[in-house]
């Protein structure tokens, strides 16, 4: 028997490593010869981790306490700082790792649900995605999240095939760590609530179930909501943000979406009256945003349809992304040659082919094996809740939705891998014939 035989590598667990490997080139050629961007979020997550690691204070400034996003990735940041230094340089290094993290979790969310293979196939498909490595050089905190999203995936598909006090526990300590990250996610942790009633044990046992998610994930969500009232005299739960999301995400002009041409965004921010603004993120600054809250509410309120319809641009916009991801603010040809110019022909064609093909190509095979795999809709629920969820809380309260698709595509990717191993002939060059029995319908 050769070692690729061995039960410790197998050829599915062949497969992934060389994808990691193909994956791992990849992410150092982008590192060491990408552009790199700095946007005013990667400054901000920069200063509160640099801040945290010397000062041991959640601020922005060095001198006021700050709320403006979720602590967990500045605090990850910190500790990375603490060993490294201040070398922001060095941070793509950190979120590769993230990404092997999501890679392994995928892993096993594909192994339980239908074997190996399927899950080899999606851990290597999302470890290759562009999407993923090219957005590396950026200090952001999509990376941390998805990772969270995947391995909150994993507990929550563990605990519905063999539900116990100790899964559920882990569910909601990933819920908790999520939230953390990115507070959008807490419509999700209350959809998944529902999830938890739907296994087979008593109803006793289910009470029991819900409590322990629930109150393992509020031990780890609610010190930081007290932190926040005790140090700004208002109810946030993790972080301040819901203002501007709120004031721009009901501007008709807008579309209630980002990106848009810089003029735009800055007439916007003067109509609220908040300009000039002393930094760039400072619209999520407490006083800022609670400014901004009550005039989005009420122009939400004079005109609640027309709120409806950006909430439905921003279904589109959260999948596909908007019109400035597809034109640059130009006509779509002079759009796609900017982008050329600025970042090749390669990487504009793939971006452009990416939002008209790719993504949607990808949620039509998962719609498709959704209805193929729908005798056992119990146990792939939490693919579908997964992004229906992170979907529901990001659309009404962000108007940053180009990109936050990201940390649940790995749903999507898996049934699409599950139902092109339906095909017998797919499934004979790609799966070895070794397709867990579950990938047929029953």
């Amino acid at each position: 028997m050769s070692w690729s035989d061995s039960p410790i590598i197998g050829r599915p667990q062949l497969l992934l490593l060389s994808a990691v490997i193909a994956g791992l080139f990849a992410r150092a050629w982008v590192i060491l010869h990408g552009l790199g961007h700095a946007f005013a979020v990667d400054q901000l997550f920069d200063a509160l981790a640099w801040n945290l690691a010397t000062l041991h204070q959640f601020t922005a400034d060095g001198v006021n306490p700050a709320a403006h996003v979720g602590p967990l990735y500045p605090l990850a940041l910190a500790i990375f700082y603490t060993f490294t230094g201040h070398r922001p340089e060095w941070v793509p290094m950190l979120h590769v790792f993230f990404d092997l993290g999501t890679a392994w979790c995928m892993y096993r969310v594909g192994t339980v649900l239908w074997g190996s293979w399927i899950g080899a196939w999606t851990a290597a498909l999302v470890f290759l995605y562009p999407a993923y490595w090219t957005y590396d050089p950026r200090i952001r905190s999509e990376a941390l999240l998805t990772l969270l999203m995947s391995a909150w995936l994993w507990a929550t598909v563990s605990s519905g095939q063999s539900p116990s006090s100790r899964r559920y526990a882990f569910m909601g300590l990933a819920a908790g760590l999520t939230i953390l990250c990115k507070p959008v996610v807490l419509v999700l942790a209350v959809l998944l609530t529902g999830f938890l009633w739907i296994d087979k044990n008593r109803f006793s046992q289910k009470i029991g179930h819900v409590i322990v998610y629930g109150a393992t994930c509020a031990a780890l969500v609610i010190p930081w909501s007290l932190r926040n009232y005790v140090v700004f005299h208002h109810i946030i739960p993790v972080s301040a943000g819901i203002g501007a999301g709120l004031w721009m995400g009901s501007d008709p002009i807008s579309r209630g979406s980002w990106p848009m041409p810089p003029e735009r965004e800055q007439a916007i921010w003067e109509s609220a009256g908040i300009t000039p603004l002393p930094y760039a993120h400072a619209m999520y600054d407490v006083h800022t945003d609670r400014l901004l809250h009550e005039k989005g509410l009420s122009r939400i309120a004079a005109d609640p349809i027309a709120y409806m319809g950006l909430i439905f641009t921003r279904v589109w916009d959260f999948w596909i992304g908007n019109s400035f991801y597809l034109v640059n603010g130009e006509g779509l040809t002079d759009g796609l040659q900017k982008d050329a110019a600025e970042r090749g022909w390669a990487v504009a064609i793939y971006s452009l082919a990416k939002r008209l093909l790719l993504i949607p190509g990808l949620i039509m095979l998962a719609a498709c094996s959704a209805w193929v795999h729908r005798k056992r809709w119990r146990d792939l629920l939490p693919l579908y809740l997964f992004p229906i969820g992170l979907m529901a809380g990001y659309v009404p309260f962000t108007v940053e939705a180009g990109r936050y698709a990201l940390p649940v595509l790995p749903c999507l990717v898996m049934l699409s891998v599950a139902l092109i191993s339906q095909c017998q002939t797919v499934r004979s060059l790609l799966f070895q014939g070794q397709v867990s029995p579950q990938t047929t319908s029953a």
